[in-house]
Parts: C-alpha cells; sequence; structure tokens
C-alpha cells in the first residue's frame, strides 16, 4: 500500500491547498515455486487517481539450471542499466526514461536469460502492450497505443492524432560485471530493441521503433553510481490525409514526446545504518536526466531536464520516501507542468509505502 503527498508549484490549487494528500494504490503480489524448477510470479496494482487494476508483471518461469530461466506472460521490458528490466532508479517515482515508456515497461511475451558469475544475458520478444480495458492510462507504464483524435496534455486548441501501437519488438541485453575486490564491482552492458507498429486506421504498417542504451553499474560499501544513455526513434507511417508532424508521438498518458531522442542519465547514491524513529537504514540520493530532443515541432522540440534528490527511510515493510523534484520542460512527467514552457518547476514528494 503506498500513500502520496506532492506540494507542487506549478499547480495553483496545489500551492493554494498546501499540496495534496491522498491513497496511491494498492499492490497484489503473489508467487510460487514448485517441483521441476516451475515458478510464478505476479504483481497486480490498483491505481486509485486512475480507478484501473492493472499487471505490472504476471508471468510463470522455469529454470532449466542454476544460471538460465524462461519467463512467459506480463515480463518487463529488458532495457536500460537494470539488466533485465528491473528498476536502476532510486526514487520510484518519476525519471525520464520511465516516462517515455524506456524503463521498467511490461509487455506480454517471453523472456530468456543467463546470469552467470559474471555474465547477465537477455534476450526477449514481446508481441504487444500489456492490455487493461478500453482506458488507455490503465497501464503501469505509458505505452503508444491507438487512441484516435487526442488534444495533447497542454495544447487546449490542439488534435493530434494518435493511431498507431506496437507489435512485434526484439530485445537483447548483455553485461559483465568486474569484481574489484573489497566489496566493490563494477557493471558494464548494454541493451536494444527495434519493433514495428501497427496503424489501426489503415490495417496495415504503422512504422517501427527502436531503442539502445549502454551503461555502467559501479558499487562499494553502501555507494552506487550509474551512468546510462539512451537513444530511441519512433517512425510512424500516418494514414493518408492525417495532416499532423511526424516530430511527435502520442503516449497513452495524452502527452506527447520527441518521436526521437538521447537521454543521459545519472544516478548516485548512498546507504548506511540509522537510528530514526522506527527507521533503521537510510539511503541518500540525487537522479538526473537529460532529454536532447530530436524534434522541431511546436510540441517537443524543447530538451528536457529532470533532478531528484532525497532519502529513503527503510525497516522491513515499512517505506518512505522524501524527494524534490525539479524540473524543466517535463511535460510527460509524473506531476510535471503541463507544457513546455522553458521554465524550471518544483515539486515536494513524500511517499508512504508499507510493504508486507
Amino acid at each position: 500500500m503506498e500513500t502520496l503527498y506532492i506540494f507542487a508549484d506549478h499547480s495553483e490549487s496545489s500551492r493554494e491547498k498546501a499540496g495534496n494528500y491522498f491513497l496511491d494504490k494498492f499492490e497484489l503480489i503473489v508467487s510460487g515455486d514448485f517441483d521441476n524448477g516451475l515458478y510464478y510470479r505476479s504483481r497486480w496494482d490498483y491505481q486509485v487517481t486512475q480507478q484501473a487494476f492493472f499487471p505490472a508483471w504476471t508471468y510463470v518461469g522455469l529454470n532449466h539450471s542454476d544460471t538460465w530461466s524462461t519467463e512467459l506472460g506480463v515480463i518487463n521490458q529488458p532495457l536500460g542499466a537494470g539488466v533485465d528490466g528491473s528498476y536502476y532508479d532510486n526514487s520510484f517515482l518519476s525519471d525520464v526514461p520511465l516516462w517515455l515508456g524506456l524503463a521498467n515497461n511490461p509487455d506480454v511475451g517471453i523472456k530468456t536469460q543467463y546470469k552467470g558469475s559474471n555474465w547477465h544475458l537477455v534476450g526477449a520478444f514481446t508481441k504487444n502492450a500489456e492490455f487493461s480495458g478500453g482506458n488507455p492510462n490503465a497501464r503501469f507504464r505509458p505505452d503508444v497505443v491507438a487512441q484516435g483524435d487526442i488534444t495533447p496534455r497542454g495544447f487546449a486548441n490542439e488534435t493530434f492524432s494518435a493511431d498507431v501501437e506496437q507489435t512485434n519488438t526484439f530485445h537483447a541485453s548483455a553485461a559483465y560485471t568486474f569484481d574489484l575486490g573489497g566489496g566493490s564491482s563494477l557493471q558494464l552492458g548494454s541493451n536494444a530493441q527495434f519493433g514495428d507498429y501497427y496503424n489501426t486506421v489503415t490495417n496495415s504498417n504503422g512504422g517501427d521503433h527502436s531503442a539502445a542504451a549502454a551503461f555502467a553499474n559501479f558499487r562499494s560499501g553502501g555507494f552506487a553510481l550509474t551512468l546510462q544513455g539512451i537513444s530511441y526513434q519512433h517512425n510512424v507511417e500516418n494514414a493518408p490525409g492525417v495532416n499532423q508532424t511526424e516530430d511527435s508521438i502520442a503516449l497513452s498518458t495524452g502527452a506527447l514526446i520527441p518521436a526521437e531522442g538521447e537521454v543521459y542519465s545519472t544516478r548516485v547514491s548512498y546507504s548506511m545504518p540509522t537510528s530514526i524513529g522506527i527507521f533503521e537504514n537510510v539511503k541518500f540520493y540525487h537522479d538526473y536526466d537529460f532529454l536532447s530532443s530530436g524534434s522541431n515541432d511546436q510540441f517537443t522540440s524543447l530538451d528536457t531536464q529532470f533532478s531528484i534528490v532525497g532519502v529513503h527511510l527503510s525497516r522491513g515493510a515499512f517505506n518512505t520516501w522524501v524527494s524534490m523534484l525539479t524540473s524543466k520542460n517535463a511535460n510527460f512527467a509524473n506531476g510535471g507542468p503541463a507544457r513546455n514552457d522553458d521554465e524550471w518547476h518544483s515539486q515536494f514528494n513524500i511517499v508512504g509505502a508499507l510493504y508486507f
């Protein structure tokens, strides 16, 4: 169960009310291990603000050996510094790759991975995005989904056609970990994906999309550092007669993002034992992203910066994140300003979570 407090300087109502505090979501986690290496993992989230129940992941798996496994169902795409698609940000709230649909994003497909003492290799095929009824927002992470004509968030007098959905995407990921001694390690890796779009108006080819990432993860005691770069591109084939830019593409959130760009990220943190109230561990962190936009149109041509400074307090099932989010042109981000205005905005967050 998670609660969320937000105080946002870009929202007049938030300023007048000294912020908003609400129940954010419930998570239902089920797992099981059976004979002959068969297992099941599932996490379903009920997002209170979206009034929707959807899978973060849910799959069956088979351990072929101690180092090789295969999973089938709703899986996380293996892209970014989380080699197999797992989290690599510290705040668990917002970052640029996540809200571009390029991190911790579930799709329906199959994934196989090898994890030895040094190598971590992952291959996957995803058929399409996870489906959650007719509500495009009823999903764990933003996706490119067909929604017909939409009014982009922040552009009340504009109409944008969103008529493509992703299908048939191939993924590959590889990383090697160096043991530096003294409890320190360095992991270097890269991953990539390529897939098609289907145009729901013409019932034919809707173009293609691709993304590639390179990353480094350094660990030493309580210190952790991640460096990452992602390059992505959406090539959309619009229906005849559709008069719209090809420099932007619509997400299921109703926001527009650059159809191509590069994202450069850093994640730095330090964890240590503490004695603060009920908590016994504290992690200080700073996550930073810079999106270099490849767009030239009115919607998404400006570059984005995104910074989160915070602390994570924990003890067993009890977790609290206190963070300050500062962003520029983050019109697609959770709680970000409504449109690109080339100005800095700030938001103060407190996330309280109980996992049991």
